[in-house]
């Protein structure tokens, strides 16, 4: 077997509410959590970022629960990565002016199939606003003192055919370095062959369709992306198993991701509730498993096994237009 040189284990959804902070922190914390990225527009925002300030110290001083998880893994002394999770189909956009064919009746963002109706019909007329609304989600994250790592989309938004020259803007713009090219290897093996159903492979699927497009429209930018990416289709339901099938995909990759979405038990935090419909988590039942999986020592004995170092988007060493080269 071809060893995995690298994974980075990822956590969508930053500041998403109480429970998904915490839970977060968590990970990184007593677990092997590497990167996150922050929902700007979330109700938890700001304390996330508050609670973030508190994690590198740790890292640093050697404080970390982790420590020797993470010491076995050959992790590199590096800082954890905090990248940007952009949002147009959650909660109200930060900025005004924002179309109202993109807001339900509430004035919050439309969902994800009404997002995609739209622009697939005529993105033209979006584009100014659309552009506007994901700046200031990104300026939110630097006005707070921090540079994004990389980007990636809630939702996967980035894959949006009528958002691609929004997404290259912003990373010429804003230096974002690495970005998520979510095109899934082995759908068969990770979702009908790992209990999930066929409309998991079929979701699947379609991301990974968008997700070559904007490969192939990446190729000319000046931004890096892991070897792999797994988890597009397996929100809330990654365990070891599929750990260890997205470990098989992505045999002799120098760095893969896998994208997760851990958080606390909302049952535990009384003070997590967010009376809010449009921060309706349909995840919340299954995100304390991701968690208690990613803090589990089974998940280092199984990395350990694979001979996998646990590793940083940073470390994307090619780049799209390299790789057409």
């Amino acid at each position: 077997m071809l060893p995995v040189c690298a994974v980075v284990l990822h956590a969508d959804d930053f500041g998403m509410n109480r429970s998904v902070t915490d839970g977060i922190i968590q990970g990184f914390r007593h677990g092997l959590l590497t990167s996150t990225s922050l929902l700007a527009n979330a109700p938890d925002a700001e304390r996330a970022l508050r609670v973030w300030r508190t994690l590198e110290p740790q890292r640093t001083a050697g404080r970390l629960p982790s420590l020797e998880a993470r010491g076995r893994l050959n992790e590199p002394a590096a800082a954890f990565e905090l990248g940007i999770h952009l949002n147009l189909t959650q909660g109200h956009p930060l900025t005004g002016q924002y179309p109202p064919q993109l807001l339900d009746e509430t004035g919050a963002f439309c969902g994800i199939g009404t997002l995609f109706r739209q622009l697939h019909r005529s993105r033209t007329p979006f584009e100014r606003a659309l552009r506007s609304e994901l700046a200031a989600q990104v300026e939110f994250l630097r006005d707070h003192g921090f540079q994004p790592t990389h980007l990636n989309g809630h939702q996967y938004i980035e894959l949006l055919p009528g958002l691609r020259d929004t997404v290259r803007d912003l990373v010429a713009r804003h230096r974002i370095p690495t970005l998520r090219v979510a095109r899934e290897e082995g759908l068969f093996r990770t979702t009908l062959l790992s209990n999930l159903h066929a409309g998991n492979w079929f979701l699947a699927h379609i991301k990974r369709f968008y997700a070559g497009r904007l490969l192939r429209d990446t190729r000319h930018w000046e931004v890096r992306f892991p070897d792999a990416f797994f988890g597009t289709s397996h929100a809330g339901r990654v365990d070891l198993h599929l750990v260890r099938q997205f470990l098989r995909c992505g045999e002799g990759r120098r760095l893969i991701e896998i994208g997760l979405h851990p958080a606390k038990d909302a049952a535990d935090d009384d003070a997590m509730a967010v009376a809010d419909a449009r921060w309706d988590d349909p995840l919340s039942a299954n995100r304390p498993k991701e968690l208690q999986m990613l803090t589990s020592p089974l998940l280092v004995e199984l990395l350990a096994s694979h001979q996998v170092s646990l590793g940083r988007l940073a470390a994307s060493a090619t780049t799209a237009a390299s790789r057409a080269a």
